[in-house]
C-alpha cells in the first residue's frame, strides 16, 4: 500500500513538473512574440519611410540614354550673301544662251574665243554704289570683285555702271550698261581686255584683241619708223581748167 502510495505521488510529482515546463515554455515564446513585434513597431517609427522603400524595390528597365540630335548636313544650302554680292554666280556659262544668240542672227562675224553666258540682269540693275560686281568667268580664269563707284540711269531706262577693282597697285576699270532687252560691259583685267554684249538675258563675251583679229588698222600719217617728208609719195598731176 505505501509502495502504491509512493508511486502515485512520483507520477503526479511528475505531472506537475511537465505542466510547469509548458506553461514556462509557452510564455517564453509568447514573450518573444511580443519582443519582436515591438521591436518592429520601434524600427518603424525610427525608419518611417523604409517600409515604403523596401515595398517599392522591385527591377525597373533601364532608360537608354538619349541620343544627341543629329542635324542633316545640307550640301544644298545657300549661302549667305553680303549686301550687293549674290549666292548665285553673275554669269554662268550656258549652252542655251550660244543657241539663242546664234539663232537671233546678230552676232558679230569676226567672233573669236566667245563664250556664251546667262546674266543674272535683275542683281547687276540692282548695284549701287558701294555694291559689289561679282566679275566670275571660269572660261577666261577671271575672278574679280569689283566695287560700284558710281551708276547712273537715263530716262530711257538704261543703266550704266562704274566698278573698279585694285590689284598689284594697279585700278582696273568695268563699265556695264544694261537695261530689260541689252547689255554691253568693258572690262579691263591684268589678263586681258574683254567686251561683253548680248540681250537682256544671254550675251557673249570675248577678249577685245580676239575682235580685231585680222583687221589692218587705219594709219593717218607716217609711222614711226617712217621718215619720209612725203616726198617720195606719188602725186596726182593738177589739172588746170582752161588750159
Amino acid at each position: 500500500m505505501k509502495k502504491a502510495l509512493m508511486i502515485l505521488t512520483g507520477l503526479t510529482a511528475m505531472a506537475a513538473i511537465a505542466f510547469w515546463l509548458n506553461s514556462t515554455g509557452s510564455d517564453t515564446k509568447v514573450s518573444k512574440s511580443e519582443i519582436q513585434s515591438k521591436n518592429t513597431v520601434a524600427e518603424k517609427a525610427q525608419n518611417p519611410h523604409k517600409q515604403h522603400l523596401v515595398a517599392h524595390q522591385h527591377a525597373h528597365p533601364a532608360k537608354p540614354k538619349a541620343q544627341p540630335q543629329v542635324t542633316p548636313i545640307n550640301n544644298l544650302a545657300a549661302v549667305q550673301s553680303d549686301s550687293g554680292y549674290p549666292a548665285d554666280p553673275v554669269f554662268t556659262q550656258s549652252e542655251t544662251a550660244e543657241k539663242v544668240l546664234k539663232a537671233s542672227g546678230k552676232l558679230r562675224e569676226n567672233l573669236r574665243g566667245e563664250v556664251y553666258l546667262e546674266i543674272d540682269n535683275s542683281h547687276l540693275s540692282s548695284l549701287e554704289t558701294g555694291d559689289t560686281l561679282k566679275l566670275e568667268v571660269p572660261f577666261f580664269d577671271m575672278y574679280y570683285d569689283a566695287e560700284v563707284a558710281s551708276t547712273d540711269q537715263d530716262r530711257h531706262g538704261n543703266k550704266t555702271i562704274n566698278a573698279s577693282f585694285e590689284l598689284n597697285d594697279e585700278t582696273y576699270n568695268t563699265t556695264l550698261t544694261i537695261n530689260d532687252h541689252a547689255i554691253y560691259a568693258h572690262v579691263n583685267t591684268p589678263y586681258g581686255i574683254y567686251t561683253l554684249a548680248g540681250d537682256g538675258q544671254y550675251a557673249w563675251m570675248a577678249e577685245s584683241s580676239d575682235l580685231v583679229h585680222g583687221a589692218i588698222p587705219d594709219q593717218i600719217g607716217p609711222g614711226e619708223d617712217d621718215h619720209s617728208d612725203g616726198s617720195d609719195i606719188p602725186q596726182k598731176p593738177i589739172e588746170i581748167a582752161g588750159k
